[in-house]
C-alpha cells in the first residue's frame, strides 16, 4: 500500500466477484491472499463496507501463515447493489451470506466467519441455516449485539434514565435519512462520539467518517428500520461453532454491559473474551492486530480440529 492511511488505499483483491443473492441482488465479492489457504469470511457492520476491514484483511493475507480471505459489501454499502424498497430484512442478510459462501467455499470446506456489528448479528442470524452453520468452522463476533439496539445504546447524551425517551432517540438515527455529509470538523466529532473511542487518533476519525458517509441514506436507513426491531436471541444458542467476542469498553452502539456478556453466556462453545479497554464500536479500525491475533488463533483451531478429524478416518478411508 502506498499511503499510511490504510482505509483510503486498501488492498488490492486477487480476484472480484459479482454474486447473485436469492433475490436477485448483486454483492460484491472481493477475494484476498493465497488458493487453497484457510478461509476466513469477513462481514461488515452497518453504514460501512469492505475498506473498513483493510488492515485485519493486510495482517490476515500477508502474515505467517498467509490465509484466504473473502470479504464483502453487505447489500445497499460499497458496490454492492442498493436493492428496491423492502429487501432489508434478517433472513435477507443470511440469504446474501450463504450466497457469498456458496461461490467462494469449495465442497466441504470450512471457513472461520468474523463479523463485526451488524456482521455479527448475520452469524448468529444464520444459527438456524444448516447450509451456513456446516461451513463456519469457527466464529468471531466483534462489537455486536443482539437485541433492543435502540434501548441499549447510548449515543445520545442524557438518555439512560429516560428509556422510552432513549430508545425513540437512538431508533430515529438509525432509521433517518437525513445526508450525513459533507464531512466537516463537527460532523467528524459527532461520528467519533459515536463509533470510536475517546483517545482514537485524527486519522482514524477522518477514515470513520469517510467510511460512515460514504453509505447512501436509503439502505443505511433500510438497515437501520432493520435493526431497530432486531431480536437473534434465540439464534445465539444455536450458534454450535467455536465463538469469540471482541468488544471495546467505551462501544456506545452496542455497549457490553447490555451484549459481550449475555452473548458469551448464551454460546455453545464460547471460546473467549477480549476486551479492549478504552475502545470504542469500531474495533477492527482501532484494534486490527488484535483482531487479526483473535481470528488466527481460530483458524488455527479450525485448521487442527480438521488434521484430527483426518486422523480418526485411519489411512485405509477414501
Amino acid at each position: 500500500m502506498t499511503s499510511s492511511d490504510p482505509f483510503a488505499n486498501p488492498p488490492v483483491p486477487e480476484t472480484r466477484l459479482r454474486v447473485p443473492s436469492a433475490d436477485g441482488t448483486q454483492i460484491n465479492v472481493e477475494v484476498h491472499g493465497p488458493a487453497g489457504a484457510p478461509t476466513v469470511v469477513l462481514i461488515h457492520g452497518w453504514t460501512c463496507r469492505i475498506s473498513f476491514w483493510a488492515p485485519v484483511i493486510e495482517a490476515l493475507r500477508s502474515g505467517t501463515p498467509a490465509l484466504r480471505v473473502v470479504a464483502y459489501d453487505q447489500r445497499g454499502h460499497g458496490e454492492s447493489e442498493i436493492p428496491g424498497t423492502g429487501a432489508y430484512s434478517v433472513p435477507i442478510l443470511v440469504e446474501d451470506l450463504r450466497a457469498v459462501l456458496d461461490a467462494t467455499l469449495g465442497d466441504g470446506e470450512q471457513a472461520v466467519l468474523a463479523g463485526h456489528s451488524m456482521g455479527g448479528m448475520t452469524i448468529m442470524a444464520a444459527a438456524d441455516d444448516a447450509a451456513i452453520l456446516g461451513r463456519a468452522g469457527g466464529v468471531v463476533l466483534c462489537s455486536t449485539g443482539f437485541a433492543n439496539l435502540p434501548g441499549s445504546s447510548s449515543v445520545v447524551p442524557g438518555l439512560k434514565r429516560l428509556p422510552k425517551a432513549n430508545r425513540a432517540a437512538h431508533r430515529f438515527l438509525l432509521t433517518s435519512t437525513l445526508p450525513i455529509g459533507p464531512i466537516t470538523p463537527i460532523s467528524r466529532s459527532a461520528m467519533k462520539h459515536t463509533a470510536l473511542g475517546p483517545k482514537s487518533s485524527r486519522q482514524l476519525q477522518k477514515a470513520n467518517a469517510r467510511i460512515i458517509a460514504a453509505c447512501k441514506p436509503k439502505p443505511r436507513a433500510g438497515w437501520g428500520r432493520v435493526l431497530s426491531e432486531l431480536d437473534v436471541t434465540t439464534h445465539i444458542g444455536k450458534l454450535d461453532v467455536p465463538t469469540s467476542v471482541v468488544f471495546g469498553t467505551s462501544d456506545r452502539l452496542t455497549p457490553a454491559a447490555a451484549h459481550a456478556q449475555a452473548i458469551a453466556d448464551a454460546l455453545p462453545r464460547f471460546a473467549g473474551m477480549t476486551t479492549l479497554t478504552g475502545l470504542g464500536h469500531m474495533t477492527p479500525m482501532e484494534a486490527p492486530d488484535v483482531v487479526s491475533s483473535v481470528i488466527r488463533q481460530r483458524v488455527h483451531a479450525m485448521v487442527t480440529a480438521g488434521e484430527v478429524a483426518e486422523a480418526a478416518k485411519g489411512p485405509d478411508h477414501e
